[in-house]
């Protein structure tokens, strides 16, 4: 436990009865997500007290600094020297693409499942450190980059789904100027102490666009101290870009300094291009499906006021398996034919001209320019 060492030593005895229990019953415990076995944990010590804990060693354990001790330090422990599982941790993360929400829980079932869970001409994705700077992207998720979001410190499952999906696009990191905005950009670049055993690290696919003391005296943001634990260091969080919508007016300061900070990067702000076949395949399916939906729906439901049906049964059999409709196919190739006809094709720099007149601004970037 990072900067709580004497606090460690104090419960050194409480810590090595759960790594006991642990070894015990972990194949249990790697089944259940880990809030579930912190109580589980919990339950088995109550009766030992008096006897190879104390009621202190069983009170603190029922505290938030147990229950991350737990999480943070013990577990990871007994993976390494062990190679026990840890159990889940519960997926508060979530993804913006093409401008919608999509929960970690959701992208991890497709995971499971093998399918791709990422939009398949994101460019990229951008990590932000806090959900709610996170929210000020999602139109920027529109453009091609996929925008992430955490509660702090990314947790496994978000590095786990960043690091295997196939195509190894780029991973730009929003951060806080402090210790801990550091430690973020550190945490999906590189091994961490507590998952070095883990396959996690993606090296140079993730590039830093987080806040600098060189960006903050450019902007002049303001400042303020860090926890005691980093003695008081001057600090700028994400939201003190804030301040821009005052002193420049800029509706929205998160977005424009990101825009900002990935053209001087020289990165595009568009989805990748796919073949003109792939695309045209795409959306003629979206339409045709979505415009025989309303069409079969109501001849269900004419058919069904017709010849009402009464009575109650487990099951409807039907000797058909599928109808087909006489010349229906050759009415879909005229109407394709029409749709081809009517295609605008845009290009990526289409795309990326577009952002930069909704996102820039241009005092902004000639503050930010080398």
């Amino acid at each position: 436990m990072q900067g709580e060492k004497p606090l460690t030593k104090r419960y050194t005895k409480l810590w090595s009865v759960v790594k006991d229990i642990i070894k015990e019953r972990h194949k249990l415990f790697e089944k259940e997500y880990i809030r579930d076995v912190y109580y589980m944990i919990g339950d088995i010590l109550g009766p030992l007290i008096g006897n190879k804990i104390t009621q202190e060693d069983y009170d603190w354990y029922g505290t938030r600094q147990g229950y991350a001790t737990l999480r943070d330090d013990v577990w990871p422990l007994m993976e390494q020297k062990h190679g026990f599982k840890r159990p889940k941790a519960w997926p508060v993360g979530l993804m913006f693409e093409q401008g919608s929400e999509r929960p970690l829980s959701e992208l991890l079932e497709n995971a499971d499942l093998g399918l791709d869970y990422i939009w398949d001409q994101a460019r990229g994705f951008i990590f932000v450190e806090k959900r709610g700077e996170a929210v000020k992207l999602r139109e920027l998720s529109k453009y091609g980059w996929t925008v992430c979001a955490g509660t702090g410190y990314p947790e496994r499952l978000m590095r786990k789904l960043l690091k295997e999906e196939r195509k190894e696009r780029p991973v730009l990191v929003l951060h806080d100027w402090d210790e801990d905005g550091k430690g973020i950009y550190k945490a999906l670049g590189f091994k961490t102490r507590r998952t070095k055993h883990l396959d996690l690290a993606m090296g140079d696919r993730v590039a830093d666009l987080g806040l600098t003391k060189d960006v903050v005296e450019r902007l002049k943001l303001p400042t303020r101290p860090s926890p005691p634990k980093y003695k008081g260091k001057p600090r700028v969080e994400i939201s003190g870009l804030a301040v821009l919508k005052m002193r420049m007016e800029i509706e929205n300061p998160t977005l424009a300094y990101v825009v900002a900070a990935i053209l001087a990067k020289g990165l595009k702000l568009s989805p990748i291009e796919l073949s003109k076949k792939d695309l045209a395949e795409k959306h003629m399916r979206w339409l045709l499906t979505e415009g025989l939906s309303p069409v079969i729906n109501s001849a269900i439901e004419w058919t069904l006021k017709q010849r009402p049906l009464e009575g109650v049964a487990v099951e409807a059999v039907l000797t058909e398996t599928m109808y087909t409709v006489p010349g229906l196919r050759e009415k879909l190739i005229e109407v394709s034919m029409q749709f081809l006809d009517k295609i605008d094709w845009r290009n990526e720099d289409y795309y990326h001209e577009e952002a930069i007149e909704r996102f820039t601004d241009k005092r902004l970037i000639e503050l930010l320019k080398d």
